[in-house]
């Protein structure tokens, strides 16, 4: 049987966009891998739940799963026929209806292939598959300048059953350092639902990485009619830093050390995030080669262990030589070196 993406979102078939739209929301929050990492199974379930939301809020693929009850990848669902009209395939629905459709494009068919044949590499910027709700949350500011509440909530601001408040979202900035140490940071703003000044005590975890979500439960838009607040989520957004370059929990920094160490070995000393780390460099070491250096790069969130720093290698050729220099210079090339 193909699945019913009206169950999956605990919704009836006549329900709205709008009814649609808030049951994902609500599921995402509990569910996405971002908010919830520790969840078991919580990247299953929030496919599942952006695959039924994804067939849902498009009214073209809404209609063909209303009439068909096709999912693609289920075969299940529909089946293909050779003597079917024009080729097509042929689709007999649980109420016994059988529907005729075509891949032809021809007047009057739907092709099954402009349905779903471009849904999963729609939208690439999530890690998760399908759609990305964070990137829909309404700006704190944007939400507090409307005096009401946003449009999505004023639309059914007459409906006299609980309404969960709305979701707003907060991009903070903080330093490259301030993400490797984490601590507490404050911020201000003004409560889109009184208009008065708040100051939030956001603690920063140690390790937190770029465009990484935080989220403030009960600290969104106030619900209506005795709904739960929704929640406010602060996007992190880490600076870059002069000499260092991150990789997850890695670290990347150059080091640059004289021809002669490169060929003979020795000892470099090499910047490192909390102080400089004495290095010691293998004889014949090539430009370009990448030293590693165990457990020298950020913390590994909600974890004492800590990713590596990598050192770049960048052999040194001086621009001008002295005199004794040049000498010895011309001495080892006269050796063949």
């Amino acid at each position: 049987m193909a699945k019913d993406y009206y169950n999956v979102l605990g919704l009836e078939k006549g329900a709205s966009k709008e009814e649609i739209k808030r049951a994902f929301r609500k599921l995402a929050r509990k569910y996405h891998p971002d908010v919830n990492p520790d969840e078991g199974k919580s990247g299953e379930k929030f496919k599942e739940i952006n695959e039924a939301y994804s067939i849902l809020n498009d009214d073209k693929k809404r209609e063909m799963y209303d009439k068909f009850g096709v999912v693609e990848g289920d075969p299940s669902s529909y089946q293909q026929w050779g003597g079917a009209p024009g080729g097509g395939r042929v689709h007999r629905s649980p109420d016994g209806t059988t529907y005729y459709y075509s891949t032809s494009g021809a007047p009057g068919n739907f092709d099954f292939g402009d349905i779903f044949g471009n849904f999963r590499n729609s939208n690439k910027r999530q890690s998760s598959g399908g759609y990305d709700f964070f990137n829909d949350l309404g700006d704190i500011f944007d939400v507090f300048s409307n005096r009401g509440g946003s449009t999505r909530a004023r639309s059914n601001r007459n409906q006299n059953y609980p309404r969960e408040g709305e979701d707003l979202r907060y991009d903070m900035e903080i330093s490259f350092m301030d993400a490797f140490l984490g601590g507490k940071r404050q911020v201000q703003y003004k409560d889109p639902a009184t208009g008065s000044n708040q100051t939030l005590t956001i603690t920063v975890p140690r390790g937190v990485r770029d465009d990484q979500k935080l989220r403030l439960k009960g600290k969104g838009m106030p619900g209506e009619n005795g709904g739960a607040p929704g929640d406010l989520y602060i996007v992190v957004h880490v600076k870059d830093h002069d000499l260092f370059e991150r990789d997850g929990d890695d670290i990347y920094v150059d080091q640059e050390i004289p021809f002669t160490t490169a060929t003979l070995g020795g000892k470099t000393q090499v910047p490192g995030i909390e102080n400089s780390i004495s290095v010691t460099v293998p004889p014949g070491t090539k430009d370009s080669t990448v030293l590693r250096l165990k457990e020298k790069g950020f913390y590994k969130l909600n974890s004492e262990k800590r990713g590596n720093q990598l050192v770049r290698v960048k052999i040194k050729v001086p621009h001008k030589t002295n005199k004794k220099q040049k000498e010895l210079l011309e001495q080892l090339k006269a050796t063949g070196l």
